[in-house]
């Protein structure tokens, strides 16, 4: 596996209203432009874009439903019936999502 030349951002997850999970990387620094999510499920393959969404709350706290000061984070939909995800970056490294049940 490829890693990137820096560490990526310490990411977290949050579902809308309607349930579908979201990718959310917190960190004021950080710029995914160019980032996706490339999401397996039912045999099927997607590629979904990180973009700049409003989020609420902060750290672990941070949730899609208004709870919390709201501001501006990258944000990519995984979806609630993926089997797998990877982070995909401009460089073609492809990162494995870790840390939530898919």
């Amino acid at each position: 596996m490829d890693w990137p030349a820096h560490p990526l951002p310490t990411y977290h997850f949050a579902s809308d209203a309607d349930g579908v999970r979201h990718l959310i990387i917190d960190d004021s620094d950080a710029d995914c432009t160019g980032w996706q999510v490339e999401v397996r499920q039912r045999k099927q393959v997607a590629h979904r874009p990180f973009q700049r969404s409003v989020v609420f709350g902060t750290g672990s706290q941070v949730n899609l439903r208004g709870h919390g000061p709201a501001r501006q984070a990258w944000t990519a939909a995984i979806g609630w019936a993926a089997n797998s995800a990877h982070i995909l970056l401009p460089d073609g490294s492809r990162h494995p999502v870790q840390g939530f049940a898919l």
